[in-house]
This record gives C-alpha cells, structure tokens and sequence, in this order.
C-alpha cells in the first residue's frame, strides 16, 4: 500500500472514532479490502481502533467496524504475513470476539451464517469462517485421503453424497453420506450446530451434521470424516503457532 493510502487509513480511523458516518467506513473499506479480503498491513494494524469502535459505538458503527475486522481476520487462513501485528494485537482481536458472539446472540435468524462466521473468524477458526455453508446447494471437492480419486461432496437440496464429478456425465458414483448424530458432537463442531439450531436456522444446522459427517470413496470405498480432511487440505502446510487462543466457546 502507497504511504499516501496509510496515512489515509489513520486518518479514517481516527475520523471514525470520534464522528462515525457511513461515508468514512466506505472509503475506509475501499482501501482496506479487495474482493472481500485484505492482504494490507494497515488492515491488521487497525483492528485495536476497529475494536474501540466496536465497543463505543452505536449500533450502526459497531455492526461497520465488526464487519471489516472480521473480513480482516478472515485472511489469516491463508496470509501470514502480518502475524506478528495480530499477536501483538490479541487482546484487541479477544474483544472483538466477545462484541461478535453477542451480536450473533441477540441476532435470531438475521443473517446468523455470516454473523456466526464472523465470530469463528475472531475465534481462530479462520477455514470454517471462511467457507461456504450455503446448505441449499453446496459443493465442496477434496482427494480421498486412501487415493488418488478427486471427489465431490455434495450437501443441499439436490442430495447429501460424494460422487465423481465428470464435465459431461455429472455427478456419477454417487454414495451417500452419514451424517454426524448432533449429542456426538463436540467442540467446535458442536457450537456452530447447537448455535444454528438456537438461531431458528434448521437448514444450516442439519448441512453442518453433514458437514462434520463422513464420507465414502466411490472407487477404493474407504470412508474418512469430511470436516478432517476438508481442513487438512486447506491447511497451511507449515502451520505456525496459534495466533489467539482457540476457543471452542461454551455449550
């Protein structure tokens, strides 16, 4: 980023801590995110100010700045450049964490996948906050960890299975998928469910047994957990030490 646009990043945090308005967050976002990430120092740089806002602010401009930090956070999946600025900036990142589970709290069904994506991101469960669990139709591909088959996970309206996808033929070899029983449950896995079902969102809480359910390998027939293997493939390779504390939040 040009000095010119970090000096204008301060100087539209400081704007925004002391006289919010929809026209800074707009610019503040512009040079802060493209295509719904950020890849820029200042981004991580400004999650204390985005966080002060977050908790002086009315409703409108604590909702912008959770926003923005939780797209911010989103990055850190697969861009660790900026470590060190969120590990010197935990205790911002905690808050932020704290003001996103009660937002998702008090939400009800407004958007509850979003909002609680934003507070898996500020949690460190960047890969859940970052994929699509759009359970109306949603595809995920990964290789069979017992072969070298490329599979496709399918969970939505059109069916649960793994099949292999063919650009003619489709989706063929179709087995279905065994879904994980809610009460086995545990961890994370069993706050996003207990969540989506507390929030009205029945859709999403049943793709997520799914989601964390297992599945077959049409080919060699072996039969691996999705959710494992999901983040295990999209993991870094040389994962680095925790930047904030993990939280598996209460049940």
């Amino acid at each position: 980023m040009p000095d010119e646009d970090s000096v204008a990043v301060g100087r539209l945090l400081n704007r925004l801590e002391h006289q919010p308005s929809g026209d800074l967050w707009e610019a503040l976002e512009g040079l802060l995110i493209v295509e719904v990430e950020c890849w820029f120092r200042e981004g991580f740089a400004a999650l204390p100010a985005l966080a002060r806002i977050a908790q002086s602010s009315g409703e409108r401009d604590r909702h912008q700045a959770l926003d923005l930090a939780a797209m911010i956070v989103r990055t850190l999946h697969r861009n660790h450049m900026y470590d060190d600025l969120v590990r010197a900036n935990s205790e911002a990142v905690a808050d932020l964490h704290r003001l996103a589970e009660a937002r998702l709290t008090a939400s009800g069904h407004r958007a509850l996948t979003t909002l609680l994506q934003d507070a898996l991101a500020f949690a460190g469960y960047t890969l859940w906050a970052s994929i699509s669990l759009d359970f109306t139709d949603e595809h995920y591909h990964v290789g069979c960890p017992h072969c070298p088959t490329r599979l496709a996970i399918v969970i939505g309206e059109h069916g649960r299975y793994s099949a292999f996808r063919h650009y003619n033929d489709g989706d063929t070899h179709r087995i279905p998928l065994k879904p994980a029983r809610p009460e086995e449950l545990t961890g994370i896995s069993r706050w996003m469910h207990d969540t989506a079902a507390n929030g009205g969102d029945m859709l999403l809480a049943d793709g997520l047994t799914y989601l964390f359910g297992q599945a077959s390998c049409g080919l060699c027939g072996s039969t691996f957990n999705i959710a494992d293997w999901l983040e295990a493939e999209n993991s870094p390779h040389q994962p680095i030490a925790p930047i904030v504390a993990r939280n598996d939040f209460s049940t």
